[in-house]
């Protein structure tokens, strides 16, 4: 598994130790001034209290680590963590409350809350896409998704400890031709458009694809970007499926899976109504709720 999981400021210092730029505390003796993980990991901690109190009713474990790295972001570029250096800043510095709560005008956020159970799946086919991203028969936007699970563990298994793992595609169905005959198959091809992040499917090893690919990680992460030119699809499919180990599958015992998927569609241009289009659309269509978060206290001093 990738660690850390997030990151936050905990002071800094030049390369060579000569200056060194602390986080100022109290102890017995006065005042002090350090750096190190231990001041950050009090700042993760809080933002992830603040999820559990900002939401009501109160979101499972998984919920509420999902939303915690949904919107982490690399804290130098305010982008994603690129490839090779996840082992250094993990998925990111989380973004602070309300923010990792609430949608702009030109986003979307879904959360789903459920289970699997071995051998099913969860599939959302003809998954509503906002209009305004899509023109002339192409979908544009960004797309990004965080899963987070707790998976079933065996320790008698060592290395492969983990017994379950959830994975997620998101994609459109596509029409191919026959290379004999050129004309389209009648049956449509699904090509996912959101991959998962620092993957490299040319190397399927195990050890390669637990260390890179995530594998039976419990939080793992997606991002797509359809580009300036944008993809063709007839319709968009979210499918989520169980994967299971040592034939645990036929084992009666086995509980089912909870998980959580939350789902971001943006535009990066900031001008589609996003938010405006999938909130009618999934209101008309289909039975859903909004997260409910606390209403803040507002309190006005006197002048």
């Amino acid at each position: 598994m990738i660690k850390p999981d997030l990151v936050h400021y905990g002071g800094s210092c030049s390369t060579d130790a000569s200056h060194i730029a602390g986080i100022r505390s109290v102890n017995g003796m006065g005042s002090a001034e350090n750096l190190g993980t231990s001041f950050a990991t009090p700042l993760v901690s809080r933002t992830l209290a603040q999820i559990y109190h900002q939401v009501t009713p109160t979101p499972s474990p998984v919920m509420a680590r999902a939303l915690l790295t949904h919107h982490a972001r690399d804290p130098r570029t305010a982008l994603r963590v690129p490839d090779g250096d996840e082992n250094f800043f993990g998925f990111g510095l989380p973004t602070v409350v309300p923010y990792c709560l609430k949608c702009t005008p030109h986003t979307s956020t879904l959360v789903f809350d459920d289970v699997l159970r071995p051998g099913y799946y969860l599939e959302w086919d003809d998954f509503p896409y906002p209009p305004s991203l899509r023109r002339d028969g192409k979908y544009f936007g960004e797309i990004w998704m965080t899963v987070a699970f707790a998976p079933a563990r065996g320790a008698r298994w060592g290395t492969e400890y983990c017994e379950a793992h959830i994975d997620a595609h998101f994609g459109v169905y596509c029409q191919e031709r026959s290379r004999e005959t050129g004309q389209i198959k009648p049956k449509p091809k699904f090509v996912g458009l959101v991959p998962p992040e620092h993957k490299n499917p040319g190397l399927l090893y195990e050890s390669y694809q637990v260390e890179k690919l995530r594998k039976w990680a419990p939080v793992r992460t997606y991002h797509g970007d359809l580009g300036e030119n944008g993809e063709r699809g007839l319709r968009w499919r979210l499918m989520v499926r169980l994967l299971t180990r040592h034939g645990i599958e036929d084992e009666e015992a086995f509980k089912p899976q909870p998980f959580s998927l939350v789902v971001t569609i943006s535009d990066p241009e900031k001008k589609a109504r996003v938010y405006d289009e999938m909130a009618q659309i999934i209101r008309n269509r289909f039975q859903s709720q909004n997260l409910t978060v606390r209403a803040a206290a507002r309190i006005r001093a006197k002048p």
